[in-house]
């Protein structure tokens, strides 16, 4: 697999690496359960328990670590102002770096418990067990908020209409999202009801703020580790599902190579980087057993293919497609833009399905997912 795979680096990082270390501590719970066996409704339990406990653990410790920030603060104001503010900046170190830290290991237990719940030990594929797309890499990733690997995939560039500036901008604007909000409220409660509210200093409202933030943190990673093994789970029955029916066995040349087209077309399209895709690509290459590059993220060429191949073969390909748009949990505006051209005439019968998709895999309906994850020869 590693000669289909362009990675600019392949190394992870410390974080990731730090991540990876963790995870090795945590008991595994040794199960033989199919993720499929359980109903969407004990899925999304379980994982809300698990999102529930992850954001009153992370407001807990947000709590414990600023307290002592503010109180240091307040309780040095009247200081010279290198006093108070040498007080305020190494208490905020301190806390900070213990509060990062217990953060981390909450987020990596939580989205662990995730994993036990899709049984990803159960896997035995190159994916599941080695690379920078192994689960505990997805995982440690996920929990830290890393961004994934830059890479290709037999010449597919997911980065290829997504401007990096923009989204190194993005990243910033995210992260002073708490310093930003944490400025407006003091200063909004400052100028409403002056330096206190009940004789309780206003700096202490940055409490809330951060519970407020760490709570939202927990509850994306945690959705957010949902989505990628939900994908992880899908994308091997999928191809499993495929392989059983010997599907693949009646597409011609062609529209095999229009397989992947249409899922790099998809990747390409998301403007949205992410494993589901990438990982639901590797699957339907290695089934496919294609391995050399053939522009499979040029858009006028899947059109083109969507064609030239049969009637039942557009079908086909025009399901994966769908899937594939699907895989990342939301729609861009470039996909938006972009499904008439693929649709054509059977816009109407396909677009409800890939917002319906869209819909299961975000709120973590995997079950009610796979059934519109069927690839066969029937229109919609």
């Amino acid at each position: 697999m590693a000669d289909i795979i362009q990675i600019l680096n392949n190394k992870p990082s410390s974080l990731e690496k730090f991540g990876l270390y963790y995870l090795g501590f945590f008991k595994r719970i040794d199960s033989d359960h199919n993720v499929f066996d359980l109903t969407d409704e004990d899925l999304i339990k379980r994982v809300n328990y698990i999102t529930r406990k992850g954001v009153i653990l992370s407001c807990l410790i947000g709590l414990a670590c600023v307290f002592p920030t503010v109180w240091v603060d307040v309780h040095f104001s009247k200081q010279p102002l290198l006093v108070h503010y040498g007080w305020v900046i190494a208490a905020t170190i301190v806390a900070t770096l213990i509060e990062f830290y217990v953060l981390f290991i909450i987020a990596l237990k939580a989205v662990y418990e995730v994993s036990e719940i899709i049984n990803m030990h159960a896997k035995q594929s190159e994916l599941a067990t080695d690379g920078l797309f192994s689960v505990q890499h997805i995982l440690s990733r996920t929990a830290l908020e890393l961004p994934d690997p830059e890479l290709k995939i037999l010449g597919i560039d997911p980065f290829k209409r997504i401007s990096k500036k923009n989204l190194f901008i993005l990243g910033l604007l995210y992260k002073a999202k708490i310093v930003v909000t944490n400025f407006v409220v003091k200063y909004a409660l400052i100028l409403a009801v002056g330096p206190t509210i009940f004789g309780i200093p206003v700096l202490y409202e940055a409490l809330l703020v951060e519970c407020f933030w760490n709570g939202v943190v927990i509850r994306r990673v945690v959705h957010e580790a949902r989505l990628r093994l939900f994908g992880f789970a899908l994308a091997n029955q999928i191809a499993t599902n495929v392989c059983h029916d010997k599907i693949l066995a009646q597409l011609s040349p062609f529209a095999k190579v229009g397989c992947l087209r249409a899922i790099g077309n998809a990747v390409v399209m998301s403007k949205n980087y992410h494993p589901n895709m990438i990982i639901l690509l590797i699957r339907f290459q290695q089934v496919l057993q294609i391995t050399e590059e053939n522009k499979y993220d040029d858009w006028d060429l899947f059109v083109d293919t969507l064609q030239k191949v049969s009637s039942k073969e557009r079908n086909f390909l025009l399901d994966l497609f769908t899937v594939a748009a699907a895989f990342d949990g939301k729609l861009s505006s470039l996909e938006t833009e972009s499904l008439k051209a693929a649709y054509g005439t059977d816009y109407e019968l396909y677009q409800p399905r890939l917002i319906q998709l869209t819909k299961y895999l975000r709120e973590g309906e995997l079950n009610a997912a796979l059934d519109l994850c069927k690839l066969d020869f029937v229109a919609g």
